[in-house]
């Protein structure tokens, strides 16, 4: 993805606060948020009445919470080029910015909807897609940047009834089919941009006094003239969309807002404000604007790395890179990978979002329907461990992810053990049975205690079938775990991410967490820090190995300091050092031994890494630490 399409859609950094599993606190929930606010907006109001807020809301999100995982799709005029304009591909990772990115005057652009005849658009076959795929909800972009309506707006008559020879209401019939289905209908609607609309944002070259794609808040609100005419078309034109969206299609399950950073807080708080008298019960996401607005967080798009934004969150991915569909786009994700993404997702708590963009004559492409096919024969067989799950209240384990629900454990196994052993970390609970979820017979897999905390599952050498195995753990009474993460003496590398840390400091901060930006940046401060809890169940000796990117003419004496402590009492027990070197940049990451932590007694520990003497101008990164078991160390004694 460009640079420049990354700050159009995903510049809001909605994602690099909380925690991200390992025993670190997580951030204030939205329902407590919400609950918070409704007291504040009463001027005090009653304990008794915040208690009903978020009883109101927990009920609200009921469904979302329970679904887990839905259908994003994007289609609209840009899917009929796919990319391609007067027969040149633009040079746009998202096919939907077309547009924007080819500056298309928009007397040429509307000529697209005369062609527009989407005669393979079966909104029966789409609702069925999704439900076979094992998707509970379905987003579909009823307005996208480009400002055409792909429903029957009677605000404009920039529609796809109005203005195609297809002349019909998808989101009518989608509607229809999606309640046939069982899929709850949702829609995703661009407010704060409209490249079609003389008042709007983004669109210079047509207007060149509109406010323009990239500009920030602040640069337009002392201009009168821009501040009054997009005020204009918020409130003649995109306010009352949305106002028909949910009043002409029935029961809508929440509203897709997009770009809510172009807004200000009291734009965003009209939206919201909007989706509240028509439908109170439509959620509504937090790009509505910023935080703490909407019903729940959103990540970045395609971010697979993440920090917990809120309780309730949600992450979008496509299947290839573009949204809209793309002629060229061939760079398809393996089904496996897309699965465990979701995984990650579902078992930090989120709802995970795939997305397909139809070609423009309304079919989706062959690739997609593949990857769909095989998301849904996962989900057919493990979606027990998927829908109406909760977040893991283990560590993260090396091998994989976990999920639960009620007193029931699912363990989604990544790598399978080829010695046959999976120890499952922090789990103090007696178990009652452990069972590989795709055995029809669901027979018992021994199960042993090796600790107060720690169990082992004995499994058959290979894995199943299935591209990645769940084993089921019921266990007695309510789950009883600890967070905190388990360092491994053998069988499994210890990685310690970046995404995984604490961190603190003047200017230090996780990177995007999009594809090889799972790292740490801004690291120039003597006061940078990143921390992670871990427990060791046994003594031992590990190598500390740090993965860093560095950029500077000379690093002069600048050192990587680790340090171990107590968690109990606070008090050091192991510190190491080594020397930064220039690496080529900031994300030519190399791999460097530092030095050998000790550790004597079993128990809770904090590790804890800065960098000494920065010289001024210098620059690093930080992807990860890992801990590998030294062997001479232990044979020596220590």
């Amino acid at each position: 993805m460009s640079e420049r399409e990354d700050l159009l859609d995903n510049a809001e950094g909605e994602t690099h606060g909380g925690s991200s599993g390992g025993g670190m606190a997580a951030s204030a929930g939205n329902a407590a948020a919400d609950a918070n606010a409704a007291a504040n907006a009463a001027g005090g109001a009653s304990a008794g009445a915040a208690i009903a807020q978020t009883a109101r809301h927990d009920a609200k999100m009921a469904w979302w919470r329970e679904a887990r995982v839905g259908l994003f799709i994007h289609w609209g005029l840009y899917s009929l080029p796919g990319g391609i304009w007067k027969g040149q591909e633009v040079q746009a990772s998202y096919a939907e910015h077309l547009m924007l990115r080819a500056q298309i005057p928009i007397r040429e652009y509307e000529r697209i909807a005369d062609d527009f005849r989407a005669e393979r658009f079966d909104a029966k076959m789409w609702a069925s897609t999704a439900s076979k795929a094992g998707f509970k909800y379905l987003i579909f972009t009823a307005k996208h940047h480009d400002g055409f309506a792909m429903y029957d707006s009677d605000v404009s008559d920039y529609n796809i009834v109005s203005r195609t020879p297809f002349s019909r209401d998808p989101l009518l019939e989608l509607a229809e089919a999606c309640r046939d289905e069982g899929v709850k209908l949702c829609v995703y609607y661009s407010h704060a941009m409209d490249w079609h609309h003389p008042d709007s944002q983004g669109n210079t070259w047509d207007y060149p006094g509109n406010i323009g794609a990239y500009d920030e808040v602040a640069s337009w609100l002392g201009d009168e003239d821009k501040r009054t005419r997009y005020e204009r078309y918020l409130h003649t034109f995109a306010l009352p969309q949305v106002k028909e969206l949910l009043e002409k299609y029935g029961l809508i399950g929440l509203v897709w807002f997009d770009c809510g950073h172009k807004l200000t807080a009291e734009q965003g708080a009209a939206f919201t404000e909007q989706v509240r008298q028509v439908q109170p019960d439509c959620l509504i996401n937090r790009r509505v604007w910023k935080e703490p607005y909407g019903d729940y967080g959103n990540t970045s798009d395609n971010q697979p790395h993440v920090r917990v934004p809120r309780d309730d969150w949600e992450s979008i991915a496509t299947l290839n890179d573009s949204w809209g569909y793309k002629a060229t786009d061939h760079n398809w994700k393996p089904a496996e990978t897309v699965l465990r993404q979701m995984i990650d997702v579902v078992s930090l708590g989120g709802n995970f979002v795939i997305n397909v963009g139809p070609m423009g004559d309304g079919s989706f492409d062959p690739k997609s329907l593949e990857l769909l096919e095989q998301i849904g024969a996962w989900l057919r067989l493990n979606g027990e461990a998927v829908y109406g799950t909760k977040r893991s209240p283990l560590g993260k384990p090396p091998w994989g992810r976990c999920t639960i629900k009620g007193s029931d454990l699912y363990l989604h196994v990544f790598d399978w053990p080829q010695h046959g052993r999976l120890v499952v970390p922090g789990l103090r609970s007696r178990v009652v049975k452990a069972y590989l979820l795709a055995d029809a017979e669901r027979e018992a897999l021994p199960v042993r205690r090796i600790g107060e905390e720690d169990i082992v599952i004995d499994v058959p050498p290979e894995p199943p079938a299935s591209p990645i195995p769940v084993i089921a753990v019921e266990v007695e009474g309510e789950c009883d775990a600890n967070p905190v993460r388990r360092l491994y003496p053998d069988e499994y590398p210890n990685v310690f991410g970046a995404f995984d840390a604490d961190i603190s400091g003047p200017a230090l901060r996780y990177d995007t967490g999009k594809k090889d930006r799972d790292n740490l940046i801004g690291w120039s401060s003597a006061d940078d820090e990143a921390a992670w809890a871990f427990r060791a169940c046994e003594p031992g000796s590990y190598n500390a190995v740090v993965t860093c990117g560095a950029e500077a003419s000379d690093l002069g004496e600048a050192k990587w300091e680790i340090t171990v402590a107590s968690m109990l009492s606070g008090r050091e027990i192991a510190r190491v050092a080594g020397p930064i070197r220039h690496t080529g940049g900031l994300y030519q990451f190399d791999s460097c031994a530092i030095g050998s932590i000790t550790i004597h007694v079993a128990g809770e520990y904090v590790m804890k890494v800065r960098a000494s003497a920065i010289p001024d101008g210098a620059s690093l990164s930080l992807k990860q630490i890992v801990l590998e078991r030294d062997s001479v160390s232990d044979a020596a004694g220590g």
